[in-house]
C-alpha cells in the first residue's frame, strides 16, 4: 500500500487514514483532504472486496454485544442518577433547616428589663409613629 499525505493530487480510488481509522473514497483525481500531517494509503479494490465479507461477518458476530453494552451502559446512568438524587435528598433531610426566627436561645422566663438604662424618649421615633399612625386613620 502506498503512503500519501493530505492535501496531495491522487488518482480516483479508496484511501485509509490510519489515525481515524476511516476509509476515504475519491471519485475524481484531486487532493485528499486533511493537512499534511494526515497519512492515507492506497487500498487495492481487490483487498477491499476480500475484506468486505470478513468486516460483514466481525459487525455480525459483535451486533448482539453492542447491544448488551449499550443497554449496560444505560442501566449503569440510571443507576448513577438514581444514587445521586438519593443521596441529594438524603443530605437535605440530614441538613437542619437554618431558621433563625426560630432560634430559642433561652427556654427560661424572660428577663427583666434593666431599669439602669437611660431611657430617654426620642423625638425622632416618636415623630414617625405619630406620622404613621395619621396615616392609618385617613386610610
Amino acid at each position: 500500500m502506498t503512503t500519501y499525505t493530505g492535501n496531495q493530487d491522487v488518482e480516483p480510488g479508496l484511501y485509509f487514514k490510519v489515525k481515524q481509522f476511516r476509509v476515504k473514497s475519491i471519485q475524481t483525481r484531486g487532493p485528499l483532504p486533511g493537512t499534511e500531517d494526515d497519512k492515507y494509503h492506497r487500498v487495492p479494490m481487490l483487498v477491499m472486496l476480500a475484506m468486505a465479507p470478513l468486516l460483514g461477518l466481525v459487525f455480525v458476530i459483535f451486533l448482539p454485544f453492542i447491544g448488551f453494552a449499550m443497554v449496560l451502559w444505560l442501566l449503569g446512568d440510571k443507576a448513577v442518577q438514581l444514587a445521586t438524587r438519593t443521596a441529594t435528598q438524603a443530605v437535605r433531610v440530614l441538613r437542619p433547616g437554618w431558621a433563625p426566627a426560630l432560634a430559642f436561645l433561652s427556654r427560661s422566663r424572660p428577663a427583666e428589663p434593666d431599669t439602669k438604662v437611660d431611657q430617654t424618649p426620642d423625638a425622632w421615633a416618636d415623630e414617625v409613629e405619630e406620622k404613621l399612625s395619621e396615616s392609618d386613620r385617613r386610610v
